[in-house]
């Protein structure tokens, strides 16, 4: 098994008054990492990840060191998750895990 850093899209709610008194709820999203096994012999592909410089870029950045890097790991099989995963780690670094897994 690899253990990753898993990069997930997290929502959550904002309550905000107007000047006459009435709350309204607000939703957005952020960045956030977790920690993720995943078997190797079902990786098909990894390749380097870069968020593009827009609002992703931007929320992406504000969550993570400047220079962290991002990898993709493309999953085989079938399940009720996506098979494209975003990592945190550079592609070197993914390399060098599943080099020392085959071993």
């Amino acid at each position: 098994m690899l253990r990753i850093c898993e990069v997930h899209e997290k929502q959550f709610k904002t309550t905000n008054e107007k000047p006459d008194g009435t709350q309204y709820t607000v939703y957005d999203t952020t960045y956030e990492s977790r920690d993720c096994l995943i078997n190797a012999d079902y990786v098909v592909a990894v390749y380097p990840h870069e968020f593009r410089a827009g609002l992703t870029g931007a929320k992406v950045s504000s969550c993570f060191p400047n220079e962290t890097r991002f990898s993709t790991i493309i999953l085989d099989g079938n399940s009720f998750r996506k098979s494209e995963i975003i990592a945190v780690g550079s592609f070197e670094k993914i390399c060098q895990q599943l080099e020392e897994f085959k071993k």
